[in-house]
């Protein structure tokens, strides 16, 4: 396709939903969506229901399963109307009433009874032992433990067995409410989905992407770029289930997911916030359709049409290093795990001294990889600095050749690895981030360890309730 065919529908900006991964928080996602499609249907005008409530989702794990949802509801349905109705009756679906945990927490009890000082509080105990009942009895619709436990052949230690659960039942229940494969197009202005997955073997990310790369086709490659060993995954026919259920394969709970005989583990191990991947697939898809030389080209006459690019660089030309043919991006950003814990009674930031605590607070700090657009946004700001500095050299040898050796002299070059001149590259920004706006789910003094695989009805309802809440005030 040609641009003039397809550049007079290019949005000057586009809405992207990030979803982290959480498990059973995952809830809170649907009551997030709920209240903002509400109010982006409150400010948009007329009642055009097929104009994409956001452009993108991406996600990792939970926040996959629930993209994919999403995303499908409006491929079938070709509206946004009654797809938050669709996510909520997908975790009514996955959800339990609490079982029987009477014989379980007895000793709790008696404890909670006498009014020991530090026991747990009873909705704290409800949710421990559901949980706990739920590793031995599976969730109906999510999970199931496999028996027996596979044995330890390598030590030959028989306390070391592998308890892994089943993921068919997840699987089964996410097909019930997604249609696959997912494949969409911009040219039919159809949302974008990006689920982000990790190689077990290549401790890389992985991100899968229901747009073409190219017309017809639709691949994710990965790896050695350099040495021409990349791995290229192909799904011509869109994203599918296995592509969902490899970014929420937990390690260790679940055996790999295999695509082409490659092994997946969860995406939230390396990126479950997928912000990165998303600015990657954005600018990646946008230099495509236009031509990475064009852009390259572009940057340059505007740099070059600069008397003194550094002393003439003000608030009035910082849209200039911006192309417009590349929309710019609005984030919306949706935190499961808070790494921040929650404030006592007498305002101070306390860390847990019992064992269940210490678990619930390592799993908040290893897995809220969140993300400081202020941060981001002065690196780029360095980033697009050093390349005008660079350009100054372009008709002059004498002064690129200083100018690189200061470079050279600054940059600690040996620790640039290929994971950090990918960064750089998303960086070297051809659009801007004009908003963000984070939702934030925070634990309340309830929280367990376990809260990932809380599946109570209970709990899920509130959860969804809760990130109705907090979408309110944002």
């Amino acid at each position: 396709m040609t641009t003039s065919s397809y550049r007079s529908s290019i949005p000057k900006v586009q809405r992207a939903l990030v979803l982290q991964g959480g498990g059973a928080l995952g809830a809170y996602q649907a009551g997030v969506f709920k209240s903002l499609y509400e109010k982006i249907k409150r400010n948009q005008s007329g009642d055009n229901n097929e104009v994409p409530i956001f452009d993108i989702i991406a996600g990792t794990s939970i926040g996959a399963i629930n993209g994919a949802i999403l995303v499908s509801f409006f491929l079938e349905n070709k509206t946004w109307k009654g797809s938050a109705e669709r996510l909520e009756s997908f975790w009514n679906y996955l959800s339990m009433p609490t079982p029987q945990i009477s014989e379980a927490s007895k000793l709790w009890k008696t404890e909670y009874e006498k009014g020991t000082p530090h026991v747990a509080s009873e909705e704290s105990a409800r949710r421990y032992y559901s949980v706990k009942e739920f590793s031995k009895t599976g969730v109906k619709n999510v999970f199931g433990p496999i028996h027996p436990p596979k044995e330890d052949n390598r030590f030959y230690d028989p306390q070391n067995q592998w308890l892994l659960f089943d993921n068919q039942p997840l699987r089964k229940s996410v097909e019930k409410f997604a249609k696959f494969p997912i494949a969409t197009s911009i040219d039919r202005e159809e949302p974008r989905l990006l689920v982000i997955s990790v190689d077990a073997a290549e401790g890389t990310t992985v991100t899968f992407d229901s747009y073409e790369s190219d017309i017809g086709k639709r691949e994710t490659e990965y790896g050695d770029y350099l040495s021409g060993k990349s791995i290229i995954i192909k799904y011509d026919e869109g994203i599918n289930i296995k592509h969902v259920i490899a970014s929420s394969t937990l390690p260790e709970v679940y055996a790999y997911e295999d695509i082409d005989g490659h092994k997946f583990w969860d995406g939230g191990l390396l990126s479950n916030t997928p912000i990165k991947e998303l600015l990657d697939a954005h600018k990646r898809f946008w230099e495509k359709r236009i031509g990475s030389e064009n852009l390259e080209k572009s940057f340059r006459r505007k740099i070059k049409s600069k008397v003194n690019p550094i002393n003439e660089y003000s608030k009035h030309h910082e849209d200039e290093q911006y192309d417009p043919r590349i929309p710019n991006l609005e984030l919306y950003v949706v935190n499961l795990l808070d790494p921040k814990e929650n404030n006592d009674k007498n305002g101070k930031n306390i860390v847990p001294e019992d064992f269940d605590g210490v678990k619930d607070r390592h799993i908040d700090i290893e897995m809220s990889d969140g993300y400081d657009a202020k941060t981001d946004g002065l690196y780029t700001d360095y980033v697009n600095l050093i390349e005008k500095l660079i350009s100054l050299g372009d008709n002059d040898q004498i002064i690129k050749e200083k100018i690189e050796r200061i470079l050279d002299d600054n940059t600690p070059r040996r620790f640039i690895t290929e994971e950090m001149k990918k960064n750089i590259d998303i960086l070297k920004s051809t659009f801007k981030i004009v908003k963000v706006v984070q939702i934030q789910r925070k634990d309340d003094r309830d929280s367990i360890s376990g809260k990932l695989a809380d599946f109570t009805s209970e709990t899920i309802n509130k959860l969804m309730q809760d990130g109705y809440e907090d979408t309110l005030s944002k």
